[in-house]
């Protein structure tokens, strides 16, 4: 098995922003999640908004820099310029001249600066893959085992990777989380591949959908409605944002969908944290007027909990968990 999973195939890559080793809340067992950059949504929430782009991006953590403007010197693209305010110098870093050359990470002698993304080749992934290959074999409380989740951002915004990854791996658990938002034809070539479906509902209301999300959800309802008719096996994921989504209208038709739908195992309550409000300002987002941005405070335990009971008044028993982490 590790001989077939470490063979060369060539370099189709694709661009990681993480890879993260022994995961339990990604689906059954013990999971190495692989995190692809690149999503067409734009959620104004969203915990990961180094995911948005598919190309690499840099990073800068202001209270990390001297002020020493080594980078100023080093880059020719303009991307780090000198500033005056209040009689000071002061670092202003232009994140869409950048190219992500790196050449600023070299002299930033305190980290300030990182580039988000990497390219990594399907034998690449393999060798990740072969090193745990023993742990996804541990089945979890339920008796299933591990294997690979593959996230984001959106992995279906890389799907050619996809499609030939999953041609390359035999034998592994393969979970996906996914929006919905992409091509029906790549869903039906991803039956049979992918084994569990951590599918994203996020808001129900259409008009509401394309204001928190960036695009309407037409296209992810036709994917949900065909992934259920396929009888693909699936958890309905709910990011849940206090006075955003958590209206009663959204609550029925979750409610409805566990119903009407076998296949749908539970749904799972993935309540709102604002961890993604620094990650945006040190890529630059903060800068963008046309990307609305979501800061609100971190949900309360009352407030999960009030979610959890709301869920369950209309709906099958024990068919809702709170998941105890991000969106």
């Amino acid at each position: 098995m590790i001989e077939q999973l470490t063979k060369d195939i060539g370099e189709v890559k694709a661009t990681l922003f993480d890879i993260q080793r022994f995961s339990v809340k990604d689906g059954p067992g013990i999971r190495t999640n692989l995190f692809f950059k690149g999503c067409p949504l734009r959620c104004i929430w969203c915990h990961n908004p180094e995911s948005y782009l598919c190309q690499k991006q840099l990073s800068f953590r202001p209270q990390a820099c001297t002020g020493c403007m080594a980078c100023v010197d080093v880059c020719d693209r303009g991307v780090n310029q000198v500033t005056q305010q209040n009689g000071h110098l002061q670092l202003s870093v232009q994140f869409d001249k950048c190219n992500a050359c790196g050449k600023c990470l070299d002299v930033c002698c305190y980290d300030a600066r990182s580039i988000i993304g990497r390219d990594y080749t399907v034998s690449d992934l393999k060798k990740f893959i072969a090193t745990d290959m023993e742990y996804y074999k541990i089945p979890d409380e339920e008796g299933e085992c591990g294997g690979i989740t593959l996230t984001g951002g959106e992995p279906m915004a890389q799907f050619s990777f996809i499609d030939f990854f999953l041609n390359e791996i035999k034998d592994i658990h393969i979970c996906m989380e996914t929006s919905g938002f992409a091509p029906t034809w790549q869903y039906e070539r991803l039956l049979g591949r992918v084994h569990l479906f951590l599918f994203d509902y996020k808001v129900t209301d259409p008009l509401k959908h394309k204001r928190l999300c960036g695009v309407d959800n037409q296209q992810i309802l036709t994917n949900l409605e065909f992934l259920c008719s396929h009888h693909a096996d699936m958890i309905l994921r709910l990011p849940l944002i206090s006075g955003l989504n958590d209206d009663d209208e959204h609550f029925e038709a979750v409610a409805k969908l566990l119903s009407k739908y076998a296949n749908i195992r539970r749904a799972e309550i993935m309540a709102y944290h604002n961890m993604g409000v620094n990650k945006a300002d040190q890529i630059g987002l903060s800068d963008h007027k046309e990307i609305q941005r979501y800061n609100g405070n971190s949900a309360s335990e009352e407030q999960k909990q009030e979610w959890v009971r709301r869920f369950k008044e209309r709906s099958r028993k024990n068919s809702y968990i709170l998941i105890q982490y991000k969106i």
